[in-house]
């Protein structure tokens, strides 16, 4: 029994390091196996543009989706198209930059917050080399315009001062209420667009005192029409740019300057401050939207201004720039624009004649200006061109209609600065020396009518004689 127990051992003995030693050779011959199986990766040797960027392992964190491409550089609802500025400005929108991390300003942005929450914040995505970031190009910057007149600037005619006058500032083109903003003049015409008069206006020492004109209207230079009283030519042959005038001597052989300042009745307080602060001998237009039109109208006669309308026509830029419900348009038929003449005409009375506002592309479209150019004839009115470009194109029309005609050498107040303004009163001088007279237009800007006050009290001592408009008007034949 001992014999065979120490047998059993014995077999048990031999048997177990065999074991052992074969499952170690089968687990060591699979694992060959294996490796000698899998497929080996072919390297290459990295270019040289893969050496420049490492590639790091992604973050698992969720990446937002960004918008399709033609949607990127759409602005939001509510914002101002890219590229075009906000009426009366002329800055540029700055470039858009790629999608950028939430930050504290935009989380509460609803607009934006679907599509922020999604992206990883810097302290949530891991630290990894990245490539440095590239700043987007920013759009330079104009810097607003001067602003004044023009509409087509307007305080944008040729020579007018331009300004944003808001413009008098510029605006689209169908006018959708009864009394438009004033506007930019015609750049087309070198006019300046004109920006809006301040609420208030500087006190000026009160001018020499001028007598009053007589009274208006005269009823014998008026008739009843559906749009109201308009003037005409009396039966004794009397014309009202004639019965309605500043008396002044035309014996003085001086050489005359004449200023006339455009868009009056806009700012009451720019009205009441030119009625009252400026000799009568400067002339005043008033626009036909002006509020009080008549009260403010019979106050300048009354402090001995002779008056004129202006008279809103089609600029170059039209629609672009809108010379308001009532312009005159190379668009409507002969009928049309008669009508929306005779409306300016029926709005006051005591009035000289008109003085064109915008009217670039009107001026030089003979057909239209002429059937203009009669009609104010037929009723005894006297024609100012405030376009520079267009007088002497308009001047050989007026000429032909024998109508009273003046044209508008300049602008005082271009550049709306106390230097500027200085610099265009004496090139005003220089040109009444040189032709005998001259005419000059201006905006009621607080700087134009302090400088008005000043320059008006020293110019006869300086041999020029300060006269009104119709003075100065030539009629043809």
């Amino acid at each position: 029994m001992v014999e065979g127990n120490g047998l059993t051992r014995r077999r048990w003995g031999i048997r177990l390091p065999a074991t052992l030693l074969a499952i170690a050779v089968i687990s060591t011959a699979g694992m060959a196996l294996w490796v000698l199986m899998s497929p080996v990766p072919e390297e290459s040797a990295p270019s040289p543009g893969d050496m420049a960027v490492i590639e790091e392992p992604k973050p698992d964190t969720a990446k937002p989706e960004q918008p399709p491409l033609d949607q990127q550089d759409r602005p939001e609802p509510g914002s101002p198209e890219p590229g075009r500025p906000e009426p009366g400005t002329a800055a540029t929108e700055p470039l858009k930059a790629a999608p950028e991390p939430v930050s504290s300003q935009t989380a509460d942005d609803p607009a934006t917050t679907g599509r922020q929450s999604a992206q990883p914040t810097p302290q949530d995505s891991p630290t990894t080399p990245s490539a440095p970031p590239v700043e987007t190009p920013k759009a330079v910057e104009n810097p607003a315009p001067p602003a004044p007149p023009t509409p087509e600037s307007s305080p944008a005619e040729p020579g007018k001062p331009e300004v944003s006058a808001s413009p008098p500032s510029a605006t689209p083109a169908k006018a959708r209420e009864k009394k438009p903003e004033p506007q930019p003049a015609d750049p087309a015409s070198g006019a300046v667009t004109a920006p809006p008069l301040p609420a208030t206006a500087p006190k000026l020492p009160p001018p020499p005192r001028s007598a009053a004109l007589r009274k208006a209207p005269d009823p014998a230079l008026i008739e009843t029409s559906r749009q109201g009283p308009l003037p005409i030519v009396g039966q004794d042959g009397r014309e009202a740019w004639r019965v309605y005038a500043r008396p002044f001597d035309q014996s003085d052989r001086r050489p005359r300057v004449s200023v006339v300042l455009y868009g009056v009745g806009q700012s009451a307080s720019a009205t009441q401050t030119a009625i009252q602060g400026l000799p009568g001998a400067i002339t005043l237009a008033f626009s036909p939207y002006a509020d009080n039109l008549k009260k403010h109208i019979s106050e300048a006669r009354l402090a001995g201004h002779e008056v004129l309308m202006m008279l809103p026509m089609e600029p170059t830029n039209y629609p672009q720039f809108d010379p308001g419900p009532k312009g005159l348009l190379t668009t409507l038929d002969p009928k049309a624009n008669i009508d929306r003449l005779e409306w300016v005409l029926s709005r006051s009375s005591g009035y000289i004649g008109v003085a064109s506002y915008m009217g670039s592309r009107f001026a030089r479209t003979h057909s239209h200006m002429n059937l203009v150019l009669e009609q104010l004839r037929r009723r005894g009115l006297l024609y100012l061109e405030s376009e520079t470009a267009a007088t002497t194109l308009v001047g050989e029309m007026a000429k032909l209609v024998r109508i009273p005609y003046a044209g508008n050498a300049l602008y005082l107040d271009q550049r709306a600065s106390r230097p500027a303004i200085e610099s265009q009163l004496r090139e005003l001088e220089n040109l009444a020396r040189r032709q005998g007279q001259a005419v000059a237009m201006a905006y009621p800007y607080p700087v134009t009518l302090e400088r008005l006050s000043l320059w008006s009290r020293e110019v006869s001592k300086r041999g020029f004689a300060l006269a009104p408009v119709s003075a100065l008007a030539r009629r043809g034949g």
